[in-house]
């Protein structure tokens, strides 16, 4: 646990430096009682510092969809596992902090920003704890190692894409929305994550559960990505198609992904667009794992 003197700090050791050089020339005994006060209250901002710090357990709890290189906000909490109460904790990372005015043994949570540079599967995070807690003069901090288990997604990079072609479009940007072919219902099914355009309102209020309508249109082919369908570095078609993914499976595209000899079939849905995702994540690392 390191210790940093704040200004505050600094002017108090400078005050008792001088007082207690004018004590010791004129023998005065109020200038000792003085710098015996002022010894004494650095002691004990000291101890008090140290307890104030110890015993915190923190977590960390991400949202599900992280991207690289977009910050995004987690949940960090803290309690005091002993029963005396933490103040004025503060928590921080290399772009964001956040201020526990009290910590005890209940979680209290707060919100603070991350940035994760790279995809792949982080195992852990690192923060700071820290506070000036009683007096202001000193800080007290360490670096903790959070446990996490989070796949950080690829950075969305837009592009345009002609699904007929199944090809990236060069130059000017053309529309590939298929919801524009919509005509006639084909059936009505459970509702698992389609756009809310395709929720069969009447169906859903008479049944008591969301339904959708499953529609028949010229556009209705199911698209399969690749690597050869976007240009580019690796990195650069992985982040292409997890904008794909993510725009075209919001305009109704039933979308697979093909990585290698991996395949993803073709369906729709929260759930199988982050099975998609985290392929796109953790493809190709050789190692499988970043840590922050």
């Amino acid at each position: 646990m390191k210790v940093r003197v704040n200004r505050a700090g600094q002017l108090l050791i400078l005050l008792t430096i001088f007082l207690g050089v004018a004590a010791a020339n004129t023998a005065n005994n109020g200038l000792y009682i003085v710098v015996s006060f002022l010894l004494a209250g650095m002691l004990i901002s000291g101890v008090i510092s140290l307890y104030n710090l110890k015993n915190i357990d923190v977590r960390i709890k991400f949202p599900e969809e992280v991207f690289a290189q977009t910050p995004t906000f987690a949940t960090v909490s803290l309690r005091k596992n002993a029963r005396y109460t933490s103040f004025l904790i503060k928590v921080s990372n290399k772009i964001d902090e956040v201020i526990f005015p009290k910590v005890s043994r209940e979680w209290v949570s707060e919100k603070i920003k991350f940035l994760f540079q790279k995809r792949g599967y982080y195992e852990k995070v690192k923060v700071k704890i820290s506070s000036d807690f009683p007096f202001g003069m000193f800080r007290r901090e360490y670096e903790k190692d959070v446990r996490i288990k989070l796949i950080v997604f690829p950075k969305p990079i837009p592009t345009t894409f002609n699904p007929k072609t199944m090809k990236e479009e060069e130059g000017e940007k053309q529309s590939s929305s298929v919801v524009k072919g919509y005509e006639e219902v084909k059936e009505i099914r459970d509702y698992v994550g389609e756009p809310m355009k395709l929720i069969h309102w009447k169906a859903s209020a008479r049944l008591g559960e969301l339904k959708v309508k499953e529609m028949l249109t010229e556009e209705q082919n199911p698209i399969i990505l690749s690597l050869d369908s976007v240009s580019g570095d690796l990195e650069t078609k992985l982040s292409k198609l997890t904008y794909l993914v993510l725009k075209l499976s919001k305009e109704g595209y039933s979308v697979g992904v093909k990585l290698g000899n991996k395949l993803i079939e073709p369906a729709r849905g929260q759930e199988h667009v982050r099975q998609i995702l985290k392929e796109l994540a953790l493809y190709n690392l050789d190692y499988g794992v970043h840590l922050s």
